[in-house]
């Protein structure tokens, strides 16, 4: 049975020289061990993302924080979402260091993934071990 956890992208970027961090996600309702789920599921979620994000570039200039964590794809429990999240983003937004994000960000999740395309092949996703040096 499929856990009520979201899966939420997580795009790190700077617009105009200033950080932002847009999320989106959505409810997990099949059993991401299935890897076409866990595709299916985060290419939907990435792409609502990556829509809202060019839509921005209107405002101005944008830019990845990092070329290879600069979007993420998250599986996390909705009440570390609404309580924790917030508040390692807004700390991000402040000072910028990304490597302690990342650190935060796996202690509250279950599973972090980087996603990035691959010419010819489409949508990677590469998982980030909770105790690899991020």
């Amino acid at each position: 049975m499929a856990s009520q956890d979201y899966l939420i992208a997580i795009a790190l970027i700077e617009q105009n020289n200033i950080r932002a961090m847009p999320l989106g996600g959505k409810e997990i309702k099949e059993e991401l061990e299935d890897e076409g789920n866990l595709n299916k599921l985060g290419e939907e979620v990435i792409l609502n993302l990556l829509l809202r994000v060019f839509q921005r570039s209107d405002e101005g200039v944008l830019k990845r924080v990092s070329e290879d964590k600069g979007l993420l794809l998250v599986h996390m429990h909705p009440k570390r979402m609404q309580k924790e999240l917030p508040f390692i983003k807004s700390e991000w937004i402040r000072d910028g260091d990304t490597t302690q994000f990342l650190k935060y960000l796996g202690n509250l999740s279950k599973q972090i993934w980087t996603a990035s395309f691959i010419k010819y092949k489409g949508m990677e996703l590469l998982s980030i071990a909770k105790n690899e040096d991020i």
